[in-house]
């Protein structure tokens, strides 16, 4: 579009000219000398203007166009916004990385369903977001053909992300296939999602050291129940809470090895970790967390409204898990209700000698997204160079502005230091999420690992503490990225969320013995497990060995 305008412009401005030429008169004969000078002259600035025209239209042609989708995120700023192609912070990339970007956005909600309108269409972007190519609106169309592969295309045009994306993330079953890369990951410098937080005010009036054993836990547990930490006189405290079918909620599980949506390889045989020996000491614990009500008896049910009011609004909560990079969140919104209370970012519970637990498996090393360049895109080797770009070491403007966002007006700059105001509305917290997340396609994530920038901000140390926690515990899912086996899709209540999600809520709540755990694994064989463990055996075999 930019190219077409200057051409016409140029068409226009010679057809100008030669209109005023061809009506000088023939008559003025007297001052042809004159005249010849001045068409000289006229001659000569037009010449110049026509090459500064044609300059121009060069620069423009060796700017790069690429047409991108990608979703909205959910973002308010975003979905609202009435020209994305012209927002600020989208220009200021372009100018950067010397591009033009055609953007096309697709709604958050029903994103898998509009990925899917969009292959079926057949009119493909240059550059597409996806969630990886081994999702079930994706994979499909990479056994298609449909994807350029771009194992020789990193080669040639993209030395930084070879050099900077770890192994793994090119390993990774949602960005290569067969040996061949379909994908350009997005950094995931966060692997650990979820940290156990506490009332530190609690702990703090009760004069009890922060838990690191699961008999520890519980006797907190215990002093929270029973010793009125919120000083009410009423004995309405919840000392710890979870989500409905134990979301956030699995603290205790992981401490003995059994995160119950996870696998492990063990000897020989890729298991859920739900049938391993150990989770039925796991679920005793809960149910003596449940008998005594030190576990919110309303947890396998509530719904995370709920439960958000309880913590935040009532404050009546002394524990419970959620985001390692966000417990600024929590803590404004909680002091909104109750200006006097503190959290504290806990390192969850362990057995003793046993290995840090967490409440999650530790994620991949790819973050939410993959970009692929599907086949037919226009300069794929410019896409490469433009995703290669945002690796490129030295380039301190470009690392300032996904930082900091456009100078003289998010940030200024005094003395080669840097004045930046942390957003606090929800314009201000939308810009912020442009320049550091939303086009910034791919590269370090600064705004997550710079210590002094996230320091810096309203609640910075609860914020690092949290990462630092986040980063010292955690484990691995050897199940990580297995796509549904032809038996669980057969027999969907052989998943942790089906049959054993049923036992174990009968275990917890007293209705059945935890001692039946172990008629229930050969249950659960019987009807199909055994043959899951042998499909997803074999998937191991060949995909993570």
């Amino acid at each position: 579009m930019k190219r077409n305008f200057m051409f016409i412009c140029l068409v226009f401005l010679l057809a100008l000219f030669g209109v005023l030429t061809g009506c000088k008169s023939t008559s003025d004969e007297t001052s042809s000398e004159t005249n010849q000078s001045d068409e000289a002259s006229s001659e000569t600035n037009q010449s110049n203007e026509e090459s500064n025209e044609k300059s121009n239209d060069d620069s423009a042609a060796k700017t790069p166009t690429i047409n991108v989708a990608l979703e909205t995120g959910g973002l308010q700023y975003i979905e609202g916004h009435n020209d994305i192609n012209n927002d600020q912070y989208v220009k200021q990339l372009e100018e950067l990385a010397n591009v033009n970007l055609e953007l096309e956005v697709l709604p958050h909600e029903n994103y898998d369903q509009n990925i899917q309108l969009l292959l079926a269409g057949g009119e493909l972007p240059d550059l597409l977001q996806t969630k990886g190519i081994n999702r079930p609106e994706i994979a499909p169309a990479v056994d298609a053909g449909v994807f350029m592969p771009l194992n020789d295309l990193l080669e040639k045009h993209g030395k930084n992300l070879l050099k900077y994306v770890p192994e793994e993330s090119w390993d990774n079953a949602r960005v290569s296939k067969d040996g061949k890369i379909y994908g350009i990951p997005q950094e995931n410098p966060i692997r650990n999602c979820c940290v156990t937080y506490m009332r530190k005010d609690w702990l703090d009036k009760l004069n009890l050291e922060i838990p690191k054993t699961v008999d520890e836990y519980i006797e907190v547990l215990r002093a929270f129940k029973t010793q009125d930490p919120n000083g009410n006189g009423l004995q309405d405290e919840i000392p710890f809470s979870a989500r409905k079918n134990f979301s956030f909620g699995h603290a205790f599980f992981s401490a003995y090895g059994v995160q119950p949506s996870s696998w492990s390889y063990e000897d020989g045989k890729l298991l859920p970790n739900f049938i391993k020996p150990e989770m039925k000491e796991a679920l005793k614990v809960y149910q003596t967390l449940y008998e005594e009500k030190l576990l919110d008896n309303e947890f396998l049910v509530q719904s995370g409204k709920d439960w958000d009011s309880k913590i935040i609004g009532a404050t009546q909560v002394g524990m419970w898990a959620h985001s390692s990079a966000a417990p600024d969140s929590w803590i404004q919104r909680i002091q909104a209700s109750n200006p006097d209370a503190e959290i504290v970012i806990v390192p969850s519970p362990v057995i003793p000698g046993g290995e840090p637990g967490g409440i999650y498996p530790l994620g991949s090393s790819v973050s939410d997204f993959v970009w692929t360049i599907p086949k037919g895109a226009k300069n794929p080797e410019e896409i490469i160079k433009f995703l290669d770009w945002f690796y490129a070491k030295g380039n301190e403007k470009a690392d300032k502005f996904f930082l900091y966002g456009i100078e003289g007006k998010d940030h200024t700059v005094e003395n080669n230091s840097v004045e930046y105001e942390y957003p606090t509305t929800n314009e201000g917290i939308g810009q912020q999420f442009m320049y550091q997340q939303w086009i910034h396609f791919t590269g370090p994530k600064e705004f997550l690992t710079n210590e002094e920038f996230v320091k810096n901000k309203p609640h910075g140390e609860l914020i690092y503490n949290s990462l630092q926690v986040a980063d010292n515990e955690g484990f691995v899912d050897d199940g990580a990225d297995m796509p549904p086996m032809p038996t669980l899709k057969a027999r969907p209540e052989l998943a942790y969320d089906g049959l054993w999600l049923e036992f174990a809520a009968k275990v917890v709540t007293g209705k059945e013995s935890a001692d039946k755990f172990d008629d229930f694994v050969e249950q659960w064989k019987d009807r199909g497990g055994q043959k899951l463990i042998e499909e997803a055996t074999d998937w191991y075999n060949k995909n993570k060995k």
